[in-house]
């Protein structure tokens, strides 16, 4: 095993809570420059809309992953943002916390999940871009992505998807 996989699973992958606020601003601020502060803290503003995710290595909040219920499908979420503090980064710290928040989402009955992002890094997830295709929304293109996390819960269906109010600077400050 390699050492960055080795302090990859030495991290504990857990809910966020609100004394990890300040740093998940920090690490957002980090990872989206010039994307201002508080990037999630409207979501979160509102804890039925979003589920939080981070990753803790002694003590130490390395990445945050939110989880934002929208509307559309049934029981879907958006995957945004995705944040590894820099010096932690390449250590397979975000892929293990992707992991754990989907099967976390996935345990609790949520049934699909939308992503804009690279397809490379996605992919490796399960995400597709076909799947997300039905999607009517200012993100679609290839790096828009979709992931079934029940069986079949996007056949058929297409439609318009609708993000919560905070959204949009999430979404602007990924594709800078």
């Amino acid at each position: 095993m390699s050492e960055s996989r080795g302090i990859a699973s030495r991290a504990i992958y857990r809910r966020s809570a609100g004394s990890d606020q300040e740093a998940i601003r920090s690490i957002e601020a980090l990872s989206y420059r010039g994307a201002g502060d508080g990037l999630s803290e409207k979501i979160l503003e509102a804890p039925d809309r979003a589920l939080s995710f981070v990753a803790e290595i002694g003590g130490l909040v390395a990445g945050h992953l939110l989880l934002t219920r929208i509307e559309g499908p049934d029981r879907a979420l958006a995957l945004a943002p995705l944040a590894i503090l820099p010096d932690w980064r390449d250590m397979q710290i975000g892929t293990s916390l992707v992991r754990h928040a989907l099967a976390s989402a996935r345990d609790d009955g949520w049934k699909a999940v939308f992503a804009y992002g690279q397809p490379d890094y996605y992919c490796r997830f399960g995400f597709k871009s076909h799947l997300a295709d039905p999607a009517d929304t200012p993100f679609q293109g290839p790096r828009f992505l979709a992931l079934e996390l029940a069986p079949g819960a996007l056949s058929g269906w297409s439609g318009p998807l609708n993000f919560p109010e905070g959204y949009r600077a999430i979404s602007d400050a990924i594709r800078r």
